[in-house]
């Protein structure tokens, strides 16, 4: 009775880490991963390998979630968002090979420091963006009319509708590309750089690019999953738990991004990356014996110059705070646009599937915990094994023959990797359903803009792994 009730602590441990990630998550277009993995190594134990992997997974949890709302609402502009995972999908296929060779070689301290490198780096962009509500203006270039980067949304924070376009495609594309490749190498779906890439190259407003990028990250996310998947750094048991937690998380940060404004989503964002930035780095320098100090140490110290940094930054840019009067709201500011039949019809399409594959995928995850404890493991792995935050469940060598023969069974193990498998196919259907959409459209160019994306999940899930398998 005792062991069983340890297990369960253990669930809710994880459980709950999911839920603060998803929060924070949905509320700076994080995706949960760049907050969950600091979580799960720092204070949970899980080794990095599983933590990445788990996050992932919890990463399209929160994309849907978040997503289906934002789409709904017209907050999310998917044509922006198409357009720019094409980058995200190709660098996460990159960046997942270079992880799983540094797994195999030993040399996970360089995934720590890497991973606070570019948490810290990512701050001052973003409060350099602090002095206003919505970006100052600027002139349209060529890649805002080739892209049609533009749109009108509502803001129920400001109260009014406004308009908005975004500059510089070329760049938001390169920063993708590198923040696919990033978010591969680190399991976080790559979406603090996604925010950067939107909001500082583009020039599109934070509460936009925040919601774009829940948007896209699941497509990243799903890209470099399966390839996980196939590597074996997925624990099932902590990716359904973390799962879980992340979207309840990124439902109640949804519903608070509503009503909170820009600069508000900024300063938490910064806060954040700051303290898990000098926590990671600590952690990898710690790893190789350069920084023998103890994890309290460690987390003072990252407190204190998370806090340094932080009001230093703040007190820099106080004083354009103050002085800013937001009269670009009056510029943004327009009247209520109605899409037309196909985007209304698909946008609903897409925002159901979101919502319905998330419960679909939840339901197969809360039933196989379930069975998970009544039968006391599944597919003949114990209980404990498969608790194990070392991982002792081999994904790899797991095929969806076994994972659907163990659900007609009602194989605990089995319906939590059905509900994994099901999480990982919603954005390959979601980006089939906006082929669909530009194809009736006739737009070309977004056609084969979501083919380019499709093409990239199709090899991740299918084609790479005949190679990572044989090769």
């Amino acid at each position: 009775m005792i062991p069983i009730i340890f297990d369960f602590i253990k669930m809710l441990e994880f459980v709950i880490s999911g839920i603060v990630a998803g929060l924070l998550g949905a509320l700076a277009g994080l995706g949960g991963g760049v907050v969950l993995t600091p979580i799960l190594t720092l204070f949970l134990g899980v080794p990095i390998i599983y933590a990445t992997g788990s996050a992932l997974i919890s990463t399209i949890s929160t994309s849907a979630g978040s997503a289906s709302v934002y789409i709904r609402r017209r907050l999310a502009n998917d044509r922006i968002g198409i357009s720019l995972v094409t980058a995200t999908t190709t660098g996460a296929i990159m960046g997942s090979l270079v992880a799983n060779y540094i797994y195999t070689h030993h040399l996970t301290w360089i995934i720590y420091i890497i991973f606070g490198l570019i948490l810290l780096v990512s701050i001052v962009p973003t409060v350099q963006r602090s002095t206003c509500e919505l970006p100052p203006p600027k002139n349209p270039d060529w890649t805002t009319r080739f892209f049609r980067l533009y749109g009108v949304c509502y803001d129920p924070a400001l109260k009014i509708w406004y308009k908005y376009w975004g500059v510089r495609w070329w760049l938001g594309w390169l920063i993708m590309l590198f923040a696919g490749f990033i978010g591969g190498l680190l399991g976080i779906g790559s979406g603090a750089l996604n925010v950067l890439a939107m909001d500082w190259a583009m020039n599109l407003p934070m509460k936009v690019s925040t919601t774009t990028s829940n948007f896209m990250i699941g497509v990243t996310a799903a890209t470099s999953g399966s390839l996980y998947w196939y590597f074996g750094y997925i624990s099932p048991f902590i990716a359904v738990c973390t799962a879980i937690g992340v979207l309840l998380g990124s439902r109640i940060g949804t519903r608070i991004l509503m009503y909170v404004t820009n600069r508000q989503i900024r300063w938490v964002f910064i806060a954040i990356m700051a303290f898990l930035g000098f926590r990671m780095i600590l952690r990898g320098l710690g790893r190789e014996g350069i920084l023998p100090i103890s994890s309290l140490e460690k987390t003072i110290i990252s407190a204190v110059l998370a806090s340094v940094i932080i009001v230093a930054l703040y007190f820099v840019f106080i004083y354009k705070y103050e002085e800013t009067q937001d009269i670009t709201l009056s510029i943004y500011q327009v009247q209520p646009v109605n899409p037309g039949k196909i985007e209304i019809k698909f946008i609903n399409a897409t925002s159901n599937l979101l919502r319905y594959g998330v419960l679909l995928s939840i339901t197969f995850m809360v039933l196989g915990l379930i069975m998970l404890f009544i039968h006391g493991g599944g597919l003949g792995i114990p209980l404990k094994s498969i608790i194990d935050p070392n991982g002792h469940v081999d994904t790899s060598s797991i095929t969806i023959l076994k994972v659907v023969t163990g659900v007609i069974r009602l194989d605990g193990l089995s319906l939590m990797l059905m509900g994994l498998l099901v999480l990982i196919a919603i954005p390959v259907i979601m980006v089939s359903l906006n082929l669909v959409r530009f194809a009736l459209e006739k737009d070309l160019l977004y056609t084969v803009l979501a083919l380019i994306t499709l093409t990239n999940l199709l090899l991740a899930l299918f084609v790479l792994p005949i190679f990572i398998l044989h090769g």
